[in-house]
C-alpha cells in the first residue's frame, strides 16, 4: 500500500501537462459525444480508445467490448455511462471480441491490449471492465483468468451462466437454440452434454473473483425474460455474498431485457470509481464545506454504538492536480472502528483566481476548514472529536504535517459556528512529504531541489532565462514570513503530536536525488527536529531499522484506538 500511494503521488505532482503527453495514443483523434476518441492498431486489431482531458489518479481505464451507440436506444444508456468514466478521468479501451460467449480464444485478444495500456502508455495495473448481456459472460472469465489485473465488473444485464442464455435450460429463460449451438462449436464442446457440465460460467468463478477483490455492480430488470436474474445477477449476487465480495445490485421494476445501462448513470459511475480504489462507496459523497465547489468532502462512517476516531485523507499532487477518491485503505479503518474522510481542495490556480494570498494559503486552509466543519458534524456523525488524524502523500502530506504543526486555527470569537472549532490532531501520517519550502533549506539538503515557487505564486522569468525556483531563491528574503508561516520544518514545536513519515528511498542527505521533491532527506531533517523536541515520531525508509508499522493507516490506526 505503501509504495500504490507514492507511485500515485509521484504522478500527481505533475503538471496536467505532463500526464497528459505521457498518456499519447497514436493516429487521427476524432470526437465521440464530446469526448476524444483514437483508434490503434494492436497487433492485428484496432482497437477505439476514449481519453479523458485529465487522467484519474493512477490513470484508471475501463476495458469493454464496444463503445456503444448514442443514438441506438437500446443501448444509449451504455454510452452515457462511458462518457461519465471520461469525464471522471477514466481512459475507455474498446475492443469486441466477436460474438464468442467468452470462448478462451477470443478474449485472449484482450492480453495484447492490456499489455499495451498498461507498459506502452501507462495504464493503471487493475482496470475496470464492463459488458451488456452475453459481454458478461467474456469479461467475467477474462478477470477470473488474470488475477490482480481487474478492478470492478459492471455487469448489465449480464448472462452469468450460459445454461441460461443461450442455453435455456434452467427453467425461466427461453434461450436461442442457434446461439446454443454456436457456442457449443466455438468452445469445442464434443456434446450438448457437455456444455451442461461445464464449470466455469461466471457464476462458477464468483468466489475466485471475490477473492482477487473484483467488486461487481449488476444491473438487471425484473421483467428480463431473456436473461432471467433470477438465473444470473441474484446468483452471482448470492455467490459473492457467500465469498464476502463487493456487489452491488441495482434492479429495475419495471425493465426487462432493454434498454441497458442507466439513463443517469451516477450510481454506477459512483461504485466503479469509489472501488476501483479499493474503497467502498461513502455514507456521503461531495458534502460541501464552504462556498468554492472544490471545497467538497466525501465520509465514510464507522459502525459503532459509541462516538469514533476519525482519519482526515488529504490527496497529493502538488496543490495542482489530484482527486480525493484514491484514498487508500478505507476499509481497514472501518473495521477497526475509524472513520474516515477524504478531502478535496482549491488548487494553486483557484486560489489565485480567489485572490489568496499566498496561493499555497488556500489549498492549506481548506484543509483547516474541513477540519473544523467535520468537528462541527461529530453529533450527527458520531465522532470523537479528540480524536483526529490527517494523512497524505507529496502535498498532501505536506499539509498534514502544517495542520499538525500550526497553531489551532480555531476563533471562539467567531459568529460562524464551524470556524469555532478546533483544527488540533491527535497524530499525523505523511507519505513522501515535503518537509519545508523554504529554497535555501531544500537545496542544502538536496542540491537540485526545484520545489516550491508555485506555492508563493512565483514564476520563471522567460527574459532573463530564470526558471521559477531560481527567481524563488532570488526572492526568498521578501518570502521569509511566507515561509515562516506555511512551512511545516519551521511551524514544528514540542506540542507536536505523534508523527509517522514515510519514503521510498533511503537518506542520501547534501547529494543529488533522481527524484529531489520526494527525497527522504526531508524526512531525515525534520525528524532530526522531531527527536530533539521530543515529538514521538517514526521515520520509515528502506534500510530503517526498528520499522514497527507495515504502512501510514497501521500507525494511524493503533494511536486513535489507544486508550
Amino acid at each position: 500500500m505503501i509504495h500504490s500511494l507514492l507511485a500515485r503521488s509521484f504522478a500527481l505532482l505533475l503538471p496536467v501537462s505532463t500526464l497528459l503527453a505521457a498518456n499519447p495514443f497514436p493516429g487521427e483523434k476524432t470526437d465521440h459525444h464530446g469526448a476524444a476518441l483514437y483508434s490503434l492498431q494492436i497487433g492485428t486489431e484496432r482497437v477505439s480508445v476514449l481519453a479523458p482531458e485529465k487522467p484519474g489518479p493512477g490513470k484508471p481505464w475501463v476495458l469493454a467490448p464496444s463503445l456503444y451507440k448514442l443514438e441506438s436506444p437500446p443501448v444509449a444508456n451504455m454510452t452515457r455511462t462511458e462518457l461519465e468514466l471520461v469525464k471522471r478521468g477514466f481512459c475507455v479501451v474498446a475492443l469486441n471480441p466477436g460474438n464468442t460467449f467468452g470462448a478462451p480464444q477470443a478474449i485472449a485478444k484482450w492480453d495484447a491490449v492490456y499489455d499495451e495500456m498498461t507498459q506502452k502508455h501507462g495504464l493503471s495495473k487493475r482496470v475496470v471492465m464492463m459488458g451488456l448481456s452475453r459481454e458478461g459472460l467474456s469479461i467475467a472469465r477474462w478477470a477470473a483468468a488474470h488475477p490482480g489485473r481487474v478492478s470492478c465488473l459492471y455487469m448489465d444485464k449480464a448472462v452469468c451462466d450460459f445454461k441460461s442464455w443461450p442455453g435455456g435450460k434452467l427453467g425461466l429463460g427461453k434461450g436461442s437454440p442457434k446461439d446454443w449451438q454456436s457456442l457449443q462449436e466455438i468452445y469445442g464442446f464434443a456434446s450438448e452434454a457437455d456444455a451442461l457440465a461445464f464449470n466455469k460460467n461466471p457464476v462458477d468463478l464468483a468466489e475466485k473473483l471475490a477473492a482477487d477483490k473484483v467488486a461487481i455492480v449488476y444491473v438487471a430488470g425484473a421483467k428480463d425474460d431473456a436473461v432471467p436474474v433470477s438465473e444470473n445477477g441474484d446468483r452471482m449476487q448470492a455467490a459473492y455474498a457467500k465469498a464476502g465480495g463487493a456487489f452491488k445490485m441495482i434492479r429495475r421494476e419495471t425493465e426487462g431485457h432493454h434498454p441497458h445501462g442507466l439513463e443517469d448513470p451516477t450510481p454506477v459511475a459512483d461504485f466503479i470509481q469509489y472501488r476501483h480504489y479499493g474503497n467502498p462507496e461513502p455514507t456521503a459523497k461531495a458534502v460541501a464545506y464552504g462556498p468554492h465547489p472544490k471545497q467538497i468532502l466525501d465520509f465514510w462512517k464507522a459502525p459503532s454504538e459509541k462516538p469514533t476516531p476519525l482519519a482526515v485523507y488529504i490527496h497529493g499532487g502538488g496543490w495542482s492536480g489530484g482527486s480525493r477518491v484514491d484514498a487508500g485503505r478505507v476499509q481497514d479503518f472501518l473495521n477497526a472502528g475509524v472513520s474516515v474522510a477524504a478531502v478535496e481542495y482549491r488548487f494553486i490556480a483557484e486560489a489565485t483566481a480567489d485572490g489568496v494570498v499566498p496561493p499555497v494559503k488556500g489549498p492549506l486552509h481548506d484543509a483547516g476548514r474541513a477540519l473544523q466543519f467535520l468537528r462541527s458534524n461529530a453529533a450527527q456523525w458520531n465522532l470523537r472529536k479528540d480524536r483526529v488524524a490527517a494523512w497524505g502523500g507529496s502535498a498532501g502530506g505536506c499539509t498534514s504535517l502544517w495542520l499538525a504543526f500550526h497553531k489551532d486555527l480555531a476563533d471562539p470569537s467567531s459568529d460562524d459556528p464551524v470556524a469555532r472549532e478546533s483544527t488540533r490532531l491527535h497524530c499525523v501520517g505523511a507519505v513522501v512529504p515535503q518537509t519545508t519550502l523554504d529554497p535555501v533549506q531544500m537545496k542544502e539538503w538536496t542540491p537540485n531541489s526545484r520545489y516550491g515557487a508555485h506555492a508563493f505564486g512565483i514564476g520563471g522569468d522567460a527574459a532573463a532565462k530564470k526558471d521559477g525556483f531560481t527567481v524563488f531563491l532570488e526572492k526568498r528574503e521578501s518570502l521569509l514570513p511566507w515561509i515562516a508561516e506555511h512551512s511545516p520544518y519551521s511551524l514544528l514545536t514540542a506540542s507536536a503530536p505523534p508523527v509517522y513519515h514515510t519514503y521510498n528511498t533511503p537518506p542520501n542527505l547534501g547529494k543529488e536525488e533522481k527524484d529531489p521533491t520526494h527525497t527522504a532527506n526531508f524526512g531525515v531533517k525534520l525528524q532530526e527536529r522531531l527527536v530533539e523536541l521530543k515529538v514521538p515520531a517514526t521515520m520509515v525508509h528502506p534500510g530503517a531499522p526498528n520499522t514497527r508499522h507495515p504502512g501510514v493507516q497501521d500507525f494511524l490506526i493503533e494511536q486513535l484506538n489507544a486508550p
